[in-house]
């Protein structure tokens, strides 16, 4: 469940971080700034333009979250077997 939280609350900010790297430089520029990019991605295709490569998000970040709460209380259970 973490995973798909974790996801789906970061992939908007995952694509518009994306769209601001990949555009061109200089006077050609689609966007001004990030909310410049909400906007006209918002205007543009709706919400689920900030959904696009969810199921790639979540095949990258989903098992890296699970996998790091469950190393996290694994350490914590042998830092308090050895008195940390």
């Amino acid at each position: 469940v973490s995973g798909l939280v974790v996801t789906t609350v970061m992939n908007p900010f995952d694509v518009v971080s994306t769209r601001l790297y990949n555009q061109p430089q200089g006077q050609h520029r689609v966007y001004k700034g990030l909310f410049d990019c909400f906007a006209k991605t918002f205007r543009a295709e709706g919400v689920g333009g900030f959904f696009k490569g969810w199921l790639a998000h979540y095949a990258r970040l989903g098992p890296h979250t699970v996998l790091s709460l469950v190393f996290w209380e694994q350490t914590k259970l042998v830092a308090k077997k050895l008195g940390m």
